[in-house]
């Protein structure tokens, strides 16, 4: 379909397409050749004339962006935006966003303004067909706002689709449950006759380590003037926390320690397999960390100790540990049978 210079053109696309009409632009390229650029495509001819129409309007009053900015992909968008973000976020901000985008990039080649508020969508359905976190899938949610506003922002989206993209709500990919003290004692049968994986488990019920902070533990962790263990990794207030270690996890702990660790992902197995024989087949690694919060409450330790054992909250005592502050934390732990 021919039209004026410089206003653009319509072309029919060869093949069985959904949206065989393409709306074409010309620019230049960074080497000042005249180039063609599809602006859009349409099902319709009459949609196509409509689109072009529109464009050249808004041209006119300069409302539209260079012919660079009409061809940004989505891959385009995130490199840009995750160049400013990425310089002022933290590392583990950096990862979340690294593995969200790892799911989002579906469309990465694909420009922008041709991504549909149905193709955004689709990515944030599957994430709940596939059983992901709420926080995943918040994440995966983060990075398509970010992505849309980016573009928005820079006159690339006519709008802002976002806010007509459905968040899915999901519940707890684990539930968060506790051992019962039978349960416990049968970790204590099973750690006195030999097993390794019941012995990691009663050490992180005692002690309320994350199964990374567990696997952290090492030689340096353990201070013999004082004897309790320092470690911790997920937050500020938890990081390098002090935990007295109990008299009931002496040996299995000194062995823990002086021994070389497996990978992150044989400790779940083995550990998964472990709470499941002592009748908590739902149980995670997490629970232990659970009881150890729920067996303290139980004996009757007063919140602040509480927090300072779980990394719950920042103090002085996990900065410059005075001797009574170590005493109130042993106490604590003595507590516990």
């Amino acid at each position: 379909m021919k039209r004026a210079n410089g206003t653009g053109s319509i072309v029919r696309l060869s093949g069985h397409r959904r949206r065989p009409y393409a709306v074409r632009i010309s620019g230049r390229d960074d080497f000042g050749q005249i180039i063609q650029r599809t602006l859009s495509y349409h099902a319709t001819a009459a949609e196509a004339q409509s689109a072009l129409e529109r464009y050249n309007q808004d041209k006119a009053r300069g409302a539209v962006p260079g012919i660079a900015a009409v061809n940004m992909t989505v891959q385009d968008a995130y490199n840009a935006w995750s160049t400013r973000e990425y310089s002022k976020a933290g590392k583990s901000s950096i990862a979340r966003h690294k593995a969200a985008w790892a799911r989002v990039s579906r469309y990465a080649s694909v420009p922008i303004r041709q991504v549909s508020i149905d193709m955004w969508q689709s990515i944030l359905d599957e994430d709940e067909a596939k059983g992901l976190s709420q926080s995943s899938i918040n994440s995966d949610a983060t990075i398509i706002k970010a992505l849309i506003s980016y573009a928005y922002q820079r006159d690339v989206l006519a709008k802002n689709i976002y806010e007509y993209i459905e968040i899915p709500h999901v519940g707890a990919k684990y539930a968060k449950g506790s051992l019962t003290e039978a349960q416990v004692n049968k970790l204590k049968d099973m750690s006195a006759s030999g097993d390794k994986w019941a012995q990691c488990a009663l050490i992180m019920c005692y002690t309320g380590f994350r199964a990374s902070e567990f696997l952290a533990l090492s030689l340096e962790s353990y201070h013999k003037d004082g004897d309790y263990l320092q470690g911790g990794l997920k937050t500020q207030a938890g990081k390098n926390r002090i935990v007295p270690i109990h008299r009931i996890i002496t040996h299995y702990v000194q062995s823990w320690i002086s021994s070389v660790h497996p990978g992150y992902y044989v400790l779940l197995d083995a550990m998964h397999n472990t709470l499941g024989s002592v009748g908590a087949q739902e149980a995670t690694p997490h629970w232990c960390r659970h009881t150890f919060a729920t067996r303290l409450y139980n004996a009757g330790i007063d919140e602040t100790t509480r927090k300072w054992l779980l990394g719950h909250a920042t103090t002085d005592i996990t900065e410059r540990y005075t001797h009574a502050g170590l005493a109130q934390l042993r106490a604590a732990i003595d507590q516990l049978t």
